[in-house]
């Protein structure tokens, strides 16, 4: 059973420095300019951990290798897939996210499939949703995302001149 296929649309690292990480991967790996969002709030209205409300805050920065999106998320508040991560295995690679052409419909197939939603969320205004499928086996979670054409365009204007959106 296949929940959705196509190219990786983000990789996805929790950091406990966010600052020192986007330094890091602008150095290391030539990562040029970041967006940076220091600081994301998702309440009990927006956001889910294991089927409960959460409430917790993160500080993103989404940059490009190539025409690969990476994100760098540093937990800040609360409890979060994210803080449970940093303090589980410390700072790494935390998830893989895909944009399904049927965002429902993989979500229905990874629950009939015995998959755990063991987070989820939306951006309120901004029109995107968020779900991520544990693991299990595979270790990593996968994230699948719904963006609407506003968040699409958006992350389109930051990829790099000469590279091509890889997921279209």
């Amino acid at each position: 059973m296949m929940i959705t296929g196509g190219p990786i649309f983000q990789l996805c690292w929790v950091v406990s420095d966010l600052a020192a990480a986007t330094r890091a991967f602008t150095t290391r790996y030539g990562v040029g300019d970041w967006f940076t969002i220091p600081e994301v709030h998702f309440g009990a209205d927006t956001a889910e951990l294991r089927g409960a409300p959460a409430d917790y805050t993160i500080g993103v920065a989404l940059g490009y290798a190539g025409g690969q999106q990476l994100e760098l998320i540093e937990p800040r508040g609360g409890l979060s897939l994210y803080s449970e991560h940093l303090a589980r295995f410390g700072p790494g690679l935390h998830h893989a996210a895909w944009v399904p052409d049927d965002y429902d419909a993989a979500l229905a197939e990874a629950t009939e499939a015995g998959i755990e939603i063991a987070a989820r969320g939306r951006f309120e205004g901004a029109g995107m949703e968020f779900a991520y499928l544990d693991g299990g086996p595979i270790g990593s979670y996968i994230e699948l995302l719904r963006l609407s054409p506003e968040m699409r365009a958006m992350f389109d204007h930051l990829i790099p001149e000469g590279f091509t959106n890889p997921w279209q």
